[in-house]
Parts: C-alpha cells; sequence; structure tokens
C-alpha cells in the first residue's frame, strides 16, 4: 500500500497534516511534543503507583530532571524509529525489536547486576540502562547533581543524535 492510501486507510491524520498551513517543522515539534507529553505521563503515573506503596524519592528536583531527559531521549529514539518503515506496522514491529533488545541488554529484563560480565560493556548502548540509572540515581540511590549528569548527558545526547538522524 501506497503512503497516500496508507494515510486513507488508517486515520487520514497526516494527509489532513501535509495539506495544512503549518510548515513541516511545525508538524515536527507537535509530534515531539505530544511524544514528550506522553513518556512524561508514563513516568509519572509509575512514579505515583510506586509512591501509593511507600516509595520516597531521595531528591525530587533530581527525579524531575531525570524524567525530563528520559522523555528527551526517548522523542529522539521515536522519531528515529518513525523513519525506518513504509508501514506503521513495519515501524512498529521494527521498534519493538529494538526497544526489546535496548531493554534485555540495558537492565530492563533483568538488573544489569546478574547479567554476565561482559553485557556491562554491551549495556552502555542502551538508552533503557541510562533511564534506569538516572531514575534510581534520584529515587534511592541519593545521587548528587554532579552524579546524575552522567546519565542525564547520555540521554539528552542520544536523544539529540537519534531525533538528528531520524530527521535525515
Amino acid at each position: 500500500m501506497g503512503r497516500a492510501g496508507l494515510c486513507r486507510g488508517v486515520r487520514g491524520t497526516l494527509l489532513r497534516l501535509q495539506v495544512s498551513s503549518i510548515t513541516n517543522w511545525q508538524m515536527l515539534a507537535g509530534k515531539s511534543l505530544a511524544c514528550f507529553t506522553s513518556v512524561v505521563c508514563v513516568v509519572t503515573f509509575l512514579i505515583g503507583v510506586g509512591m501509593a506503596f511507600g516509595m520516597r524519592p531521595k531528591d525530587p528536583l533530581l527525579l524531575c530532571l531525570a524524567v525530563v531527559c528520559v522523555a528527551c531521549c526517548f522523542v529522539g529514539v521515536t522519531m528515529l524509529m518513525a523513519v525506518w518503515g513504509r508501514t506503521e506496522e513495519a515501524v512498529s514491529g521494527a521498534a519493538w525489536a529494538v526497544g526489546m533488545v535496548f531493554s534485555m541488554i540495558g537492565g530492563g529484563m533483568v538488573p544489569l547486576a546478574f547479567l554476565p560480565k561482559f553485557m556491562a560493556g554491551i549495556s552502555h548502548i542502551s538508552p533503557f540502562k541510562w533511564a534506569i540509572l538516572s531514575l534510581e540515581g534520584a529515587i534511592w540511590r541519593e545521587f548528587t547533581f554532579a552524579e546524575m549528569l552522567v546519565p542525564c548527558g547520555v540521554l539528552l545526547a542520544i536523544g539529540a543524535v537519534t531525533f538528528a538522524l531520524g530527521q535525515a
């Protein structure tokens, strides 16, 4: 199915956006803001559930910083994944596959402490590792602001690079 057929067959929102008077930059900003908001809402909801069961973040300000950095990272990753396929199904399948691998090597399925030693080096490429580390740093590891700079910086760098690659 061609691109226009996909637009008409699924929801038609992309086609309507393309023929509207907004620029590509405005469309990209809107999609990015929607993704950012979704990530922040999901992470905030999960933190709220944790707090309902007794979790108390050690530093709420650092936790806010971590949440923003995680959201920025995954906006970039999402923008890159969005251009990988010609159909919604292709992009969805590729995103699930890549996300699953990143989650497995980044400590999302098994804590990094329990993975084989060789996985420690490989885990550095996973945005999930850095997201988990930044959130843990603010919730229970009692990271200082200086200690938060590494995971947050890596998250922002991954986000910027993948966002830029998604636009190329």
